[in-house]
């Protein structure tokens, strides 16, 4: 049985420790986590988390650090150290935690000329503190590939590697696949979700564009341990109870994975 994740939130407020509950009782293997104190109703902060998660018998997938303020990591000056810094830092307490992979922003926004040299002394820095650590580096194709593809090319580590994210693949002419096969040997996590091909919709499987049949062959011949998915509820779903709409999103996933077997 191909194992199953999600990330911890899909689209409905509620407490986290009950959405966790629902995504164990919808039959996820994994979770997804987003590496910020969680605020409603109560305080819960970010070093809980994966106890929390851990005490409902779920595996933990990856987490998700913050990725505003990311170009700084291509500027020159102090700013780029400090965000080095900071992230650094996040990534150590994801360790401490327990986590094994966390994700990455290399950018953000488009159209955004930046300094090369800066952002490979930036990362180089993060992932010695990866291989330091023993934490993977899971770095997410977003909208600027070019630099995207220029850290994965340039830093040759088993510490970093690739998180890839369907959705962003599919949309204004990205690679549509092309990027997930050329990085299949590097290939650390997922983010499985479908779009009109125009906006990161975050639709469940098989509601939109991606070649599911393409996507889903290539991870399966990888190392991939969770095909996990992050998803909400379309317009035409949001009259499903959350409970209602994992299990909707779990069952789009199993069927896309039907088109490998």
């Amino acid at each position: 049985m191909h194992k199953t994740g999600i990330f911890n939130w899909y689209g409905y407020v509620l407490p986290f420790e009950e959405r966790i509950k629902q995504i164990k009782e919808a039959n996820y293997d994994y979770v997804m986590l987003w590496w910020e104190d969680e605020d409603y109703p109560e305080h819960i902060d970010r070093r809980d988390l994966i106890k929390i998660v851990r005490s409902y018998n779920i595996g933990l997938d990856n987490v998700h650090l913050p990725y505003e303020d990311v170009n700084l990591l291509w500027s020159e000056g102090s700013g780029r150290q400090n965000k080095a810094d900071e992230i650094k830092r996040m990534m150590n307490e994801c360790r401490s935690c327990g986590a094994e992979t966390v994700v990455m922003h290399t950018t953000r926004g488009i159209n955004i000329t930046l300094n090369e040299s800066s952002g490979y002394k930036s990362f180089s820095e993060i992932i010695r503190e990866a291989e330091k650590i023993k934490l993977k580096v899971a770095l997410e194709n977003t909208r600027m590939l070019n630099y995207f593809s220029f850290i994965l090319r340039e830093i040759k580590s088993d510490y970093a590697g690739l998180c890839y994210d369907s959705s962003h693949d599919f949309i204004n002419g990205q690679s549509c696949g092309k990027l997930l096969d050329e990085y299949r040997d590097r290939l650390l996590c997922v983010h499985l979700s479908d779009c009109d091909g125009t906006d990161d919709r975050h639709w469940i499987p098989g509601k939109g564009i991606v070649d599911w049949k393409k996507i889903i062959s290539i991870i399966m011949e990888t190392d991939c341990k969770s095909l996990s998915m992050e998803t909400y509820p379309s317009d035409t779903e949001k009259n499903l109870s959350s409970v209602e709409f994992l299990k909707t999103a779990r069952d789009a996933l199993m069927d896309v994975i039907k088109l490998h077997d």
